[in-house]
């Protein structure tokens, strides 16, 4: 049993998905950054119908309420600074190019990305429980297996440091399985051998948070080419 808390955000990865939930395979399939200021999940909820009906008396004869369904959890990442590959992964959003082809921006569209979409973890301290019984330190680990319609909701040009709102929601019914990375441990050495995420996602899975002794991703400016294991 590891009783745990979260505090900071220490980096997150962008993994690109196809129209089923599944990670694509690319030369720019993936970016891992610090560059955020918080990730917010909100649980947004289809509630049970309720059936009530009274007698002839005014009184209670018939009183039931379905069961509540999560229909997805909405997000709300704030970002300081702009990773036009991260941007793009993330909404569908066009890349602007500098003359010598690099991505210096991002062009605003009508259209939101609601086809396909992209995986979000984030790792974060946990700051009571540093080390596991082995002496490796643990992490704090929060996977979106499916993230889709995202857009860049707000920002502001001020005397202030500018941050961008993106907002999108999860999905269910991807194809992350165990995932494309390294992210839990397969035994107790000091560092740990890294392998996939151990309990693979389900059909129904929104969300996945656990503790894990498998230190986060460099974060790097760019995107990063992800290459799938045939195996």
């Amino acid at each position: 049993m590891t009783c745990w808390q979260s505090v900071r955000g220490r980096v997150m990865r962008v993994t690109k998905l196809d129209e089923c939930g599944t990670p694509v395979e690319g030369p720019c399939s993936q970016v891992v950054s610090k560059g955020f200021v918080s990730v917010a999940y909100s649980a947004e909820i289809s509630e049970g119908d309720e059936v009530e009906v009274k007698n002839a008396a005014g009184e209670l004869c018939i009183s039931d309420k379905a069961c509540d369904e999560l229909k997805w959890i909405n997000l709300t990442i704030t970002f300081c600074g702009v990773d036009p590959d991260l941007f793009t992964l993330m909404t569908g959003y066009q890349t602007v190019l500098d003359y010598a082809g690099n991505p210096v921006g991002n062009r605003i569209g009508q259209k939101i990305l609601c086809d396909g979409g992209v995986a979000l973890e984030v790792w974060s301290d946990i700051p009571s429980q540093r080390c596991a019984e082995t002496g490796n330190r643990l992490y704090g680990y929060f996977l979106a297996p499916w993230v889709k319609s995202a857009i860049l909701n707000s920002f502001a040009i001020e005397n202030d440091g500018a941050t961008f709102e993106i907002t999108a929601r999860t999905e269910k019914g991807g194809n992350w399985q165990n995932g494309p990375y390294a992210v839990d441990p397969t035994d107790n050495a000091t560092p740990p051998t890294a392998g996939p995420l151990l309990t693979p996602i389900g059909p129904e899975d929104h969300l996945d948070i656990h503790a894990t002794s498998v230190a986060p991703p460099e974060p790097e400016c760019g995107c990063q080419e992800l290459v799938l294991d045939p195996s």
